[in-house]
This record gives C-alpha cells, sequence and structure tokens, in this order.
C-alpha cells in the first residue's frame, strides 16, 4: 500500500510507553494506510524496564526476553529508524538523527533527516545525581540494558573473587543509594543471585555478603504506603540488608559512600538509584520544560509549545486531567498514556471530541527475590484503601504485569507462548546468566 501521501507520526523512545503506542498505532493506523508510523531508538532492542535488576543479577537473560525492534516493526505495521535523534526544526518539521557507531568505531548509518507531521517524544529519564561530588566517577547505574549488563559483570567478578581459595576469606559489600523501588529490587535479588551462586558450588557463601541501602527519606519505598514500607524493611533485614534511612549522602568515594553526619558506608560496587530527571538536550528542543528539564504538556499530552509535538512517560510533565496534581515518572503512567494516546489520535485524525487524559492509579508492586514481594491493591480495592498483599501471592501478580506488557507488544496469543517458553527454558537451563 502506498504511505508516500499518508499523515506522517514518528514516535521518539523505544520504551514501555513509546513501543506499546508504536504497536498500537501500527495496528489501527499504519496497516490499513491512514498514517505512516515510524519509532526511532538508538538500540535494535527493547527490554522491560521494571526488569532491569533481573538483568543485573542475570535472573533474566536479555537475548531471550528482548523485543527487536526490526522484527517488531515488520509485524505490526510500523517502521524502525535506527539511531539517536539529536536536534529538532520545528518550522520545517524535521528531526535530525546521529550517527550509528558500532564498538570499534565504524559508522553503521549516517547522520540523517526525518520528516514528521505529528511527533511524539518518549524519551524516558536518565539518573538524577543532584550534583553530588563522585556519582558519575564511581557509581553505577541502571537505566538501561547496557548499564545492567555491566552491574551484572561486576558483581560476577567482585563475587569469583571473595571465593577464590588463593585469597583469604574476605566480604563482598554493594553500597546502593535509594531506597525506591529499582534500590529495594537491587538488593533483594543481588541476595538471591549470590544464594544461587553458592548453590551452584561457588565458594563464596550469603554471610560473606554486605548491601546497604542508603536512603535520605524517613522509610524505604517513601511513596508507598506505610504498612508496604514496614514489610519491604522486615524482609531486608531478615536477609541481613542494612537499611539506612535518614541518611543524606555527601559525596561518593572509589570504595565508600560518605554521609552528611560523616558515617562512612565501605562499598566495592555502588550503585546510584536515587532518583530521574529527563535528559539534558531535551531542554534544547526549544519546547517549555519545567526545572527538572521534563517537556510541559497540556491535559492531552501536547506540549505546551508545539500543537504537533506530544510528549509521554517519564520525559514529560503532566497533570491528572485539567490541573490535577502532577503525575509520577512510573512504567504504570507511561502504559496508560500510551493507550490513551492511541486512542485519542484515531479521534483526532476522525475529527471527534477528545478527553483530557486521566490516570487510574494501579497500586504498587515491589519484588523482594526471586518468591516473594509485596505491594499494594489499588487497582482492586480502589487507590484510597491502605491495603496490601504479600509473599508468593504478590509475586505471582508482580510477574503478571511483566505478562501483560508482553501482551501489549506481542498480543496474548504471543504471550502466552513466550510465557510457556519461559518455563520451559527454566527447566532445561540454570537459573542465572553466570557469564
Amino acid at each position: 500500500m502506498n504511505t508516500a501521501s499518508a499523515h506522517r507520526i514518528v514516535i521518539v523512545g523505544g520504551g514501555a510507553g513509546g513501543l506499546e503506542l508504536a504497536t498500537r498505532l501500527g495496528h489501527t493506523l499504519g496497516r490499513s494506510g491512514k498514517a505512516r508510523v515510524t519509532l526511532v531508538d538508538g538500540s535494535p532492542t527493547h527490554i522491560w524496564k521494571p526488569l532491569l535488576h533481573e538483568v543485573a543479577t542475570g535472573a533474566l537473560n536479555t537475548g531471550e526476553d528482548e523485543v527487536n525492534y526490526f522484527a517488531h516493526a515488520h509485524q505490526h505495521g510500523y517502521e524502525f529508524e535506527y539511531g539517536y535523534m539529536k536536534a529538532l526544526d520545528r518550522d520545517a518539521k524535521t528531526l535530525q538523527i546521529d550517527d550509528v557507531i558500532d564498538q570499534d568505531g565504524t559508522v553503521l548509518r549516517s547522520a540523517r533527516t526525518l520528516g514528521y507531521d505529528t511527533l511524539v517524544l518518549a524519551v524516558g529519564a536518565v539518573a538524577n545525581d543532584f550534583g553530588t561530588p563522585g556519582v558519575q566517577e564511581y557509581c553505577m547505574q541502571l537505566n538501561t540494558r547496557d548499564d545492567a549488563d555491566r552491574l551484572r559483570r561486576a558483581i560476577l567478578s567482585q563475587s569469583f573473587m571473595a571465593s577464590a581459595d588463593d585469597q583469604p576469606r574476605r566480604e563482598l559489600r554493594i553500597g546502593i543509594i535509594g531506597a525506591g523501588a529499582t534500590g529495594v529490587e537491587l538488593a533483594a535479588e543481588i541476595h538471591h543471585a549470590i544464594t544461587e551462586i553458592h548453590n551452584y558450588g561457588s565458594h563464596m557463601s550469603p554471610d560473606q555478603l554486605r548491601i546497604s541501602i542508603v536512603e535520605a527519606a524517613p522509610r524505604i519505598l517513601a511513596g508507598a504506603p506505610q504498612a508496604l514500607s514496614d514489610y519491604a524493611t522486615e524482609a531486608l533485614q531478615r536477609r541481613n540488608i542494612a537499611v539506612l534511612v535518614n541518611s543524606k549522602v555527601a559525596a561518593i568515594h572509589p570504595k565508600h559512600i560518605e554521609l552528611s553526619d560523616g558515617q562512612q558506608v565501605p562499598a566495592d560496587i555502588l550503585v546510584w538509584a536515587a532518583g530521574v530527571k529527563a535528559a539534558p538536550w531535551l531542554s534544547q528542543l526549544g519546547l517549555l520544560t519545567n526545572r527538572n528539564g521534563q517537556i510541559e504538556v497540556t491535559s492531552v499530552l501536547q506540549t505546551v509549545s508545539d500543537k504537533h509535538i506530544f510528549a509521554i512517560g517519564d520525559c514529560a510533565f503532566a497533570r491528572d486531567g485539567e490541573g490535577g496534581p502532577p503525575l509520577l515518572a512510573t512504567a504504570q503512567v507511561a502504559h496508560q498514556q500510551a493507550r490513551w494516546l492511541a486512542n485519542m489520535l484515531e479521534n483526532y485524525f476522525a475529527g471527534r471530541e477528545v478527553q483530557p487524559f486521566r490516570f487510574k492509579p494501579q497500586g504498587i508492586m515491589v519484588s523482594l527475590g526471586k518468591h516473594t514481594a509485596v505491594g499494594s491493591l489499588a487497582a482492586v480495592v480502589g487507590p484510597k484503601r491502605d491495603y496490601y498483599v504479600e509473599g508468593r501471592g504478590a509475586k505471582l501478580i508482580y510477574a503478571s504485569l511483566y505478562r501483560m506488557h508482553q501482551a501489549a507488544v506481542h498480543g496474548w496469543p504471543m504471550a502466552m507462548l513466550l510465557y510457556l517458553g519461559d518455563k520451559l527454558r527454566r527447566i532445561a537451563q540454570p537459573a542465572l546468566k553466570l557469564h
């Protein structure tokens, strides 16, 4: 079908929101030729960001769970453009895509210009170090698959060194700054990974592991209900994970965290998980941004600076409905915005009335290792009630979130096949990727 004259929708960013939006629009507009849908991303593959802590410990094998954009685009009615966005010309309605450079410096594809009629920015966020000295030099982060792979290699290397027969027995010390969902889940997953490695025959035992979580707030999971936070704290402490709350970080050093009260927290591996902000280059596009670098959008997710440009997910500063409270940078917000915007654009093109975006809280679920999790059930009992679920039942609910994401980007039949494939692989293969 000839789509040369069709409306051009370009989505920049293939995270949870961007990929789901491209998939939905590919089905409804791309396949019918009503629009030409293009997804732009600097990585050739997608991995669901809430599971990066499992990639970092080897519990999730990216080679099996990642989505290849080229193949996915062919199957779902949109096009994929490989490369990072680097500039925007709003008058010409074009964006500039940077060179694609291989690890050895080879230019795989030169910089190019891509035109659009409607542009959607869904580029997520980057770590916010709040200007803390030493973070960039000494801390690992957990924003991308490459970050997770580097952290996994570091954990494996340090654990093997700590278990070497020709070396004195020593501890493996890991410091995690930030006790939101990412920090808490990473701490629990690392503890589980070291236990599994020991079961595989490693001379390092879990009692050599010393994990410290440092949090400036009075409690971990500060945005969750108090009962959920208390349960998670007790679960971590049962694993001998030190939980340091009311502890503000003054600086990061090569082998320790310096707190504002002068205390030092020793660590061989340092991970910064204390917050996110919009990528700095977004503030250079000529669009209005807030002090955190997020793009200001209206109640229908249009940027306030340009009616032809939309923004969703972590890179957008959006309010709930007309004048409601600001929405948090979470995967469930991005998911709902993507689904809503796909429907909105269909209505927009059809000339139908468009209502403001309203967020429906689905509660919070936090993994605490292989067999347990904790979370609130706002999606079931309503957001105003403080009710939570824990243990294996909560873990099943947590695992279902990923299956729902797979269904959103693959469809339910394929999601069920992927689920069965995962179950078979776990029978035939080791529980952890140890390379």
